[in-house]
């Protein structure tokens, strides 16, 4: 269980109304971009000490790579035509 992750780039770590964070996660200050994002899938517990995500992360740069894609694609708010 998580935030909803709409328009997750770009965004502060923690700040997402009506989501009980953390105390890491909502202090940490972290802008979510793909590179910060790709450090946190790896190992989220060395990116971010003390967060009390249970996620074990994806060790595969292609798994990563795929969530990253999904997440742009999927999460990013589309100008109109």
């Amino acid at each position: 269980v998580g935030p909803n992750l709409w328009n997750v780039f770009g965004s502060v770590a923690g700040t997402k109304p009506q989501f009980a964070y953390s105390k890491a996660m909502a202090g940490s200050g972290v802008v979510w971009t793909p590179q910060t994002l790709a450090a946190y899938l790896e190992n989220p517990r060395d990116f971010m000490p003390e967060n009390r995500m249970s996620f074990a992360g994806l060790r595969k740069a292609e798994d990563q790579d795929a969530i990253l894609s999904y997440l742009a694609r999927e999460t990013t708010p589309r100008q109109s035509e």
